[in-house]
């Protein structure tokens, strides 16, 4: 053990506590640089029939945000409903999902077979759970239509006491028109509802008429809030107050490249400072300040742990029978700034060129402006996976913006420094 000042078990629940990659964040003293959304939100329930539509990138912390509102305003008898859509999902399954929430699990579950009897069709049908010990049947309402959606919040209200706030995420699964109409119809028409409901929606959108379509009367209902990625004091945040209580030092240069290769995604950081300060606590000799081989862990440690589908995208658009190196450094040059589209000549001159000069050592050749733009147009392509988008003629990005830090973590990897000009 290298950190003097904490134990095993106390070390393994700082990190628990505090570096959660694969988990959502539900309290707001964890909840860094989203106080304004939460004030938003707070301000938005105070108001009778208003509603909330959480927008942005994936892996911004839409979900985190929702949960820990959800937490701060649902009546403490019960928990907040969570319901995720599902690929190609309907409206009748999510809300048949609100309302299986309130009926106890093992009467849904564990009472097939017994003298009483279960029954569930195909989601929107409706739902019958008759308990052997009471002998009570209870029906949900047919999803498929309005009034009976309706009907099944006006029965969670009836079941539960207080405040209830209810959680729709992951709205982009919904691929459907006609689906997502029935989402715009419900919207319109909560305020019909007790005011002791309120929603939370979030979706992967750039606006909210690409998860529900242009509905005016919905849009009156809904505060929207797009999040935004993270400023990089908040992701410096994050590792401090584990630095403070670990008390171990973390030099500024290091902060700084963290929140630089994370580019506002607070993924990368619960991954890179997770396996950073094991890489502390793993240490030979006693550490009061990390060092460079803990960063340099931190950041194999994030390529390892990574999620699956981000290593998926890179490799699919790198790894060719030729020409590999050339698309890997191609994209390191597009995620060197922030920009969401950037033109081919500023990409070339500003980041490429800067890129080959570190990597003459390992002699390799600077491609021309045109064998370069070629390398950027094959990655717009189905067989490297789109990785980029074009936003008209010699501009180009990432087709999502959270594949950034990936790219930025993989060149770090490999000695390049990229995103320099977030300070």
């Amino acid at each position: 053990m290298a950190l003097a000042s904490l134990s095993d078990a106390d070390f393994k629940t700082l990190l628990s506590e505090n570096f959660t990659p694969s988990a959502t964040i539900k309290t707001p003293e964890r909840l860094f640089g989203r106080a304004k959304a939460l004030t938003t939100i707070e301000r938005a329930f105070a108001s009778a029939g208003r509603q909330v539509f959480i927008y942005g990138d994936r892996g911004v912390g839409k979900t985190s945000l929702a949960e820990t509102a959800a937490n701060l305003h649902q009546d403490s008898r019960s928990a907040p409903i969570y319901v995720p859509c599902a690929n190609s999902g309907s409206f009748a399954e999510v809300m048949t999902a609100v309302g299986n929430a309130t009926i106890s699990i093992t009467k849904r579950v564990e009472q097939r077979g017994a003298t009483g009897t279960y029954g569930a069709s195909v989601f929107g049908t409706g739902l019958s759970v008759k308990p052997a010990e009471a002998g009570v049947h209870h029906t949900l309402p047919d999803a498929e239509t309005l009034t009976g959606a309706l009907d099944i919040i006006r029965y969670v209200l009836e079941k539960r006491h207080g405040p209830q706030i209810i959680i729709i995420d992951e709205m982009e699964r919904i691929g459907a028109a006609a689906e997502r109409e029935k989402f715009a119809e419900f919207i319109k028409n909560i305020p019909q509802l007790d005011e002791r409901v309120k929603f939370i929606f979030c979706g992967i959108g750039t606006t909210v008429d690409e998860l529900i379509g242009a509905h005016p009367s919905a849009g009156r209902i809904l505060e929207t809030i797009s999040l935004e990625k993270l400023h990089h004091n908040y992701l410096w945040e994050i590792i401090r107050h584990v630095a403070s209580q670990a008390e171990v030092e973390i030099p500024t240069e290091m902060l700084v490249r963290i929140g630089q290769i994370s580019d506002g995604f607070p993924h990368y950081v619960h991954l890179i400072g997770e396996s950073m300060f094991w890489s502390a606590y793993d240490d030979e000799k006693e550490v009061t300040k990390l060092l460079p081989q803990h960063f340099r862990a931190g950041i194999t440690g994030a390529l390892e742990r990574a999620e699956g589908v981000l290593r998926q995208q890179y490799q699919k658009a790198t790894r060719k029978t030729k020409n590999t190196t050339d698309y890997e450094e191609a994209l390191w040059a597009v995620a060197d700034t922030t920009s969401d589209s950037r033109q081919l000549s500023e990409i070339y001159e500003a980041s490429y060129k800067r890129i080959m000069m570190r990597r003459q050592r390992e002699e390799r050749l600077m491609l021309t402006k045109e064998l370069f733009n070629q390398r950027l147009l094959a990655l717009k392509k189905d067989g490297h996976g789109s990785i980029l988008r074009g936003y008209g003629s010699g501009w180009f990005g990432f087709r999502e913006n959270i594949i950034r830090g990936y790219v930025r973590l993989m060149a770090e990897q490999a000695g390049v420094e990229l995103g320099r000009d977030i300070r």
